[in-house]
């Protein structure tokens, strides 16, 4: 384990001495290590390499006897706020060892490993102006509660069933797959997020360019990712493309739409087309209230809160501002589809 620099933190907790600092490529294997614990997940170096190299992740660890107990992440993200573009830090990772997650108070690694990453990396002379994350209810309280998260509203789970799905009418719409190893895929996905950008100047907006669209869902090893374009007959002009993930046994996750935004509630009876077509009985999406107000029509056969939306604390916005801010988030911005 490296000394400790000049943002590196050292505590003392029931006899335990906990170093913070941030994590180096040289901590893959504690990382993976932690991730597995406490998620039950399989993630490996491949993941790691996709998600923390090349300038996109970064992180914070808490560490005691040389071992990694606690950590909080984060994801570069280029925003677009009411039109302006500013940098995005998307939270996520935020985990602590089983034995230490009783300590949930501004003494524990918890609120070591998130402080420490939150006042290095966002706020004024910081890498990035605005953090968000998606924490469950009681993380969200517990993050308030020690002055490091505001809540930025409730993130839905739609849900609807896809017997009976009708497609677009095929005379008015054509609903195509497209692969990214397609000549045309870039040109098809830049397209529509210019077309989206112009369209949701009023909106807080995460980036959605082919560039971050390859990264996010053509590149990530352990997941695979189908697009299906949405275009008129009479034009190769994408109008909106739906990113969905059709590997589950029982219901296709809908994670994200390029694209107007006021063609939301004609795409969501593509998806469900779509899902019936591969067998499965149920079409789910994660949205801000921004997005399932354009689905309100649609007939979806269950809503309930999943997460809610955190802001950290030392972003560059108050409370006041990013109170106001319309976010539109889909599962694909979050940390967990």
């Amino acid at each position: 384990m490296s000394s400790a620099g000049s943002s590196d933190a050292v505590a003392q907790i029931a006899g335990h001495v906990l170093l913070t600092r941030a994590l180096q490529p040289s901590d893959r294997d504690a990382l993976v290590a932690l991730h597995r614990t406490v998620f039950q997940s399989d993630v490996d170096a491949r993941w790691h390499a996709w998600k923390y190299g090349v300038a996109h992740g970064f992180g914070s660890g808490v560490w005691s006897d040389e071992k990694l107990v606690a950590h909080c992440g984060g994801l570069a993200r280029s925003l677009w706020l009411a039109g302006q573009q500013t940098a995005g830090l998307q939270i996520g990772d935020v985990m602590v060892e089983p034995q230490w997650r009783g300590i949930l108070t501004r003494r524990g690694p918890f609120f070591h490993a998130s402080q420490h990453f939150y006042s290095t990396q966002i706020g004024v002379r910081r890498p990035f102006q605005l953090g968000f994350g998606f924490p469950g209810e009681r993380h969200l309280r517990l993050a308030r509660a020690v002055g490091l998260l505001r809540d930025g509203g409730s993130i839905l789970a739609l849900h609807w069933d896809t017997a009976h799905a009708d497609a677009p009418a095929a005379w008015a719409w054509r609903w195509i797959p497209l692969n990214p190893d397609d000549a045309n895929f870039d040109a098809a996905v830049n397209d529509a997020w210019n077309t989206m950008k112009a369209q949701s100047t009023s909106l807080a907006i995460g980036q959605r360019d082919a560039a971050y669209m390859r990264w996010r869902f053509v590149e990530r090893p352990d997941r695979k990712h189908h697009f299906f374009m949405l275009r008129r007959p009479w034009s190769r002009a994408a109008a909106g493309i739906a990113v969905l993930d059709l590997h589950t046994a029982q219901s296709a996750h809908w994670l994200d739409w390029v694209g107007d935004p006021e063609l939301m509630a004609l795409a969501s009876r593509a998806c469900r087309a779509e899902a019936a077509r591969h067998g499965l009985h149920r079409l789910e999406m994660w949205a801000s209230p921004e997005v399932s107000q354009r689905l309100a029509a649609t007939n979806w056969t269950h809503q309930a809160e999943t997460v809610r939306l955190g802001i950290v604390n030392t972003s560059t916005l108050d409370e006041a501002t990013t109170a106001k801010l319309r976010w539109w988030l889909m599962g694909g911005d979050t940390d967990f589809l």
